[in-house]
């Protein structure tokens, strides 16, 4: 009988031993549990044919996270196959904290690559891909050179520089003239920088990007001068139409100098990274006195992010009135968010607050949203009223499970939102 008694406790043990494992995590878990909710975001995939497909968009913004991030792409040529985008629109009209963009390139070689960038990250970083993505399966793309070429413009294009409206004027007195001779064409690479530099200082200036767009345009770039101060222009076309006027970075230049002439260097060349090109050779005149300059192009590869962003995610939490719609802000008094010090004391609330059946009646504000980065936390509220307080309840949308407040929570809840109990 003790033997037999004793098989009996042990299974007594193993049994509520299974049941604190079965209920007890999920009862230890924080309420507070941020995922990508598809109904912030926007998210579609655009083909070469410029046709557009509607996508999940946690595929999107996790397309570069959960693959190692490659340092280098040394490819000579890359097709591209077609981007991806989702964009979450601000939230409320007062607070454009929570917009946020993510675009993904996909572009072929010897590999597959995926190229993700963000508003919050000044470049790219790129993963390889085993597989095309189903929207790309038969797609041919174009092909495009991962170092840019630059070369004499077209007669076409000399005509077009030489129009009255083709160069933007200051509207302040400023006249603008073309050496038309010096008009160059440079074809689009991949991805990099384009940098003007004068003399052999060293010192170069970035003045436009290539980046992994479907559409891919030449630039026009030429010299040009102020015909009342003789001071020298890069003059520069991303349409073949319109140039804009950007002063040359020199000393000498920018204040204008008694005579101004220009000689091409050179007429066609594949720029090579980080190896200055001599293209223009400049003869001023300065109190009297000739001075030459040398205008030199480089092409400047951007380089891949080797490690995730560094910037912390902002965390955001509005109590609201209605149900958010998809791209439609909320205004003020409709949504109200917390500093920085209460979300912190409203998260702990939420995180303490225990699972329950019950549900409360409808208030002023029946809804709060979460966010932190680009992942975010949907709940509906109801309230209880009792003689001396106010019973919380919290139903996690997308999981419907239901949570009541602590009597400290519902405490922190009132502080920190006083407008939902009015």
């Amino acid at each position: 009988m003790m033997i037999r008694g004793r098989r009996l406790n042990k299974l007594y043990v193993s049994g509520i031993g299974l049941i604190l494992l079965l209920t007890g995590c999920a009862a230890s878990e924080d309420v507070v549990q941020y995922e990508y909710v598809a109904s912030h975001w926007t998210a579609e995939r655009m083909m070469m044919n410029e046709s557009v497909q509607q996508v999940d968009p946690k595929t999107i913004l996790t397309q570069c996270e959960e693959q190692e991030l490659v340092s280098e792409i040394e490819e000579e040529t890359l097709t591209m196959l077609g981007i991806a985008y989702a964009t979450r629109m601000p939230f409320s009209e007062q607070d454009g904290t929570t917009y946020a963009f993510t675009q993904v390139a996909y572009v072929e070689g010897e590999s597959l690559y995926a190229l993700c960038q963000s508003n919050h990250l000044e470049s790219y970083r790129a993963v390889k891909l085993e597989t095309r993505p189903d929207f790309l399966k038969d797609e041919e793309g174009i092909k495009v050179p991962m170092r840019p070429q630059i070369e004499s413009a077209t007669d076409e294009a000399r005509e077009t520089l030489q129009r009255k409206d083709s160069i933007y004027e200051d509207g302040q007195g400023q006249k603008i003239r073309p050496f038309t001779e010096t008009l160059m064409t440079i074809s689009p690479s991949f991805n990099g920088t384009i940098e003007f530099g004068v003399g052999d200082e060293g010192i170069y200036h970035p003045y436009f990007d290539f980046a992994p767009y479907l559409v891919k345009h030449d630039t026009n770039v030429a010299l040009g001068y102020d015909v009342l101060t003789n001071e020298a222009y890069m003059l520069l076309s991303h349409d073949g139409r319109y140039y804009g006027t950007y002063p040359i970075q020199d000393s000498d230049l920018v204040q204008g100098v008694d005579h101004i002439s220009v000689r091409v260097l050179a007429d066609e060349k594949i720029l090579e990274p980080l190896q200055p090109f001599p293209l223009y050779e400049l003869t001023l005149e300065i109190d009297g006195q000739v001075v030459t300059k040398t205008v030199s192009i480089r092409f400047q590869s951007n380089a891949l992010l080797q490690e995730p962003s560094e910037v912390e995610p902002v965390s955001l939490a509005y109590l609201h009135r209605f149900p958010y719609q998809p791209n439609v802000p909320f205004h003020y008094p409709d949504a109200i968010s917390l500093n920085q010090d209460a979300h912190t004391r409203l998260i702990e609330a939420l995180n303490d607050a225990n699972p329950t059946k019950r549900v409360g009646d409808s208030g002023a504000y029946n809804y709060l949203t979460l966010f932190q980065g680009n992942r975010s936390q949907q709940f509906e509220l109801s309230y209880h009223k009792r003689s001396s307080k106010v019973d919380v309840y919290v139903k996690e949308i997308d999981s419907a499970q239901q949570f009541k407040l602590t009597s400290e929570g519902a405490e922190t809840f009132r502080d920190v939102f006083p407008q939902a109990f009015e």
